[in-house]
């Protein structure tokens, strides 16, 4: 599949090699793409790349609606949309590895996994301070946007339904446990006031209806976690 350089106005499949061997530069991601890459980079999202070369952004689920829509968010910058691996091959991988939650039950459980990712690009250098410590951890100079806060929801977020009560939003935190105020300050900064229990942010039923209004309508392929 071609696309088009924004600097020479030719068509090219591969724009690595094409950027790298001529004095076309790639374009810089917008703010609102920055926005979507943080957001997903708190949540399913990853860094790859070699410390002396440029670094590309990833992300796999089973969502490929969703990747679909962050594919035509990012336009040329992303190299599109691919089945990482099939449902199949994630059951037998699971069956051979003879773990113990592994029940031959649990076959419907297992789905396609799609991934995205980026051109290799100098501007995701400064994401290389998420991993300073060997794991990702969230930056302290982090601030949530409505787009950031909608992104790391559809990825770690979901409505927790009980019976006789309104939907409560909550977020999985896992990897920043132990900084349950500073997790809580992303939010109060932005006029909310969620609770942190154990790897959860958790928010009122009706700080709930006015998150879910702050960060907008849900991207294709997450409208059920929203009411």
């Amino acid at each position: 599949m071609t696309a088009t350089c924004p600097s020479c106005g030719c068509d090219f499949e591969r724009f690595g090699s094409h950027w790298a061997r001529s004095e076309c530069t790639r374009p810089p991601f917008t703010e609102h793409q920055i926005d979507l890459l943080v957001g997903v980079l708190m949540g399913d999202g990853d860094i790859h790349g070699q410390s002396n070369k440029n670094p590309h952004f990833r992300v796999r689920m089973t969502n490929p609606e969703f990747l679909n829509y962050l594919d035509e968010c990012l336009g040329i910058l992303s190299t599109g949309v691919f089945l990482d691996r099939d449902a199949e091959y994630q059951y037998r991988q699971a069956a051979d590895s003879d773990h113990e939650k592994f029940t031959v039950s649990n076959r419907e459980k297992y789905n396609d996994l799609y991934g995205l990712r980026t051109r290799s690009h100098p501007q995701l250098h400064e994401f290389r301070q998420w991993y300073k410590t060997g794991e990702k951890r969230f930056p302290s100079e982090l601030t949530l946007t409505p787009t950031i806060a909608k992104m790391w929801y559809v990825c770690d977020g979901w409505l927790a339904q009980e019976k006789d009560h309104q939907p409560r939003v909550m977020i999985k935190a896992t990897n920043e446990a132990d900084r349950a105020e500073y997790l809580q300050e992303l939010f109060t900064e932005n006029g909310f006031n969620p609770h942190f229990t154990r790897t959860e942010l958790q928010f009122t039923t009706g700080e709930t209806q006015q998150l879910l209004e702050w960060i907008g309508s849900p991207p294709p392929g997450f409208k059920y976690k929203w009411p």
